[in-house]
């Protein structure tokens, strides 16, 4: 018996963008330029500033800064090809693109869960026992 399965291989998808306002894309693109710029400088504040600061050296700012470095990340692989759909009509998506983007979002996403996770844990820990907070955490 012959095997009766039918084989496809997608090369790309073709993203329309927002169906229907398609004269709209590079108004649309503005606001998500500046949440995009906001994110970047906003994130890239707070790791200098606790990388500079000596007094910000701490468990509770590293976790800090490793959720602002994973926002950072998150942030960068969605929005620039966002803003290439809106402003530079770049609508095609190869699979291979497309299946190392989701990837990384679902990293990133997974990523910041357990950093927030550790986070309350750093918290509970000050708050419960902090005369064994500066043992326990390093």
């Amino acid at each position: 018996m012959a095997d009766n399965a039918t084989h496809h291989y997608i090369s790309s998808f073709f993203l329309v963008g927002i169906p229907g306002l398609q004269a709209f894309h590079h108004w649309i693109g503005i606001p998500v330029f500046f949440l995009f710029a906001l994110a970047l400088l906003g994130n890239s504040v707070i790791i200098i500033t606790i990388k500079l600061e000596p007094s910000l050296h701490q468990p509770m700012y590293f976790f800090l800064c490793m959720l602002a470095v994973n926002d950072l990340a998150l942030a960068s692989s969605t929005a620039p090809k966002m803003l290439s759909i809106f402003w530079l009509d770049a609508h095609r998506f190869d699979f291979s693109i497309c299946l190392s983007q989701m990837y990384f979002i679902h990293t990133f996403c997974i990523m910041e869960s357990a950093l927030l996770v550790a986070m309350a844990f750093d918290r509970y820990v000050a708050i419960c026992i902090p005369l064994r907070y500066t043992t326990i955490l390093t």
